[in-house]
This record gives C-alpha cells, structure tokens and sequence, in this order.
C-alpha cells in the first residue's frame, strides 16, 4: 500500500443567501477598482510633472507604466463584472466549484485506478459540510 496526494474540489451549493453574498463582495471589488482607476488617474498627473524634471525617457517610461496600471485595472473591473453576471445568472440549488484542498489516499495492489483518478468533492450549503463524495460515491451525506 502507498499514501498519495490527491486534490479535494469544494463545491459550494448556491442559496439565495450565498448568492446574495457574493453578488456583495463582487459590487465592492468593482466599485474597488473603479476607485483604484480614479486614483490612479490623479497621481498620474503628478508623477508625469515629476517625470517632465527627469527628461523625455523619463517621461515615455511613466506614460507607459501608467498605461500599463490602467489597462489591468480595466481588465481586472471587467472580468469582476463578468463574474458577476455568471452568478446573477445561476439558479438556486446549482453547484459551484470554489477551490480544492489536498488530502492522502491509500492505494494498494487491485484498487480500481478509474475510480481513485475521479478524485473526491466536498460539497458546502450556507457553510455547513452537507456532502462528502470520494471515488465518485457519496460518502455522506
């Protein structure tokens, strides 16, 4: 016999609550990086004046790392957005896959590989353990 790591998917079974939830914590890191370009807005300015006293590289340095800074913020606010609206599109009662942690296994001379290779999920409802699946089986529920 033989101990291996295998990765445990947790499963997050969606409720009006939980929903409700992350559809909160995405508007507030929206509305985050959204402040964050506003900013970044601002003190661009002053680090472009800065820049004008070290000459012209300078300056084409600092357009571009402020471009830079923009442009991920801008994709980081749209792909919030877009997760946002996969939640708010989801049905009630559907599982979300939300992570994976690790745990060991035992393999021993005649175990069904297939069945250890499907791995195993826990599945979570309003923070409470509501399932364990291992090998593709319900181990409880």
């Amino acid at each position: 016999m033989i101990s291996i790591r295998q990765p445990v998917t947790i499963k997050i079974i969606l409720t009006e609550e939980t929903k409700q939830a992350w559809l909160a914590e995405l508007r507030r890191l929206v509305n985050s990086t959204i402040a964050e370009l506003e900013e970044l807005e601002f003190r661009s300015k002053q680090w472009l004046r800065d820049a004008e006293k070290q000459g012209e590289g300078a300056v084409q340095a600092t357009e571009e790392r402020i471009e830079q800074e923009k442009n991920q913020r801008i994709e980081q606010r749209e792909q919030l957005i877009q997760q946002l609206t996969q939640i708010q599109q989801m049905d009630i009662g559907t599982e979300v896959a939300n992570g994976t942690v690790e745990t060991s296994v035992d393999v021993k001379v005649g175990d069904s590989w297939d069945a250890i290779a499907q791995g195993s999920e826990i599945v979570i409802k309003d923070g409470v353990v509501v399932e364990i699946r291992q090998n593709g089986q319900v181990l409880e529920s």
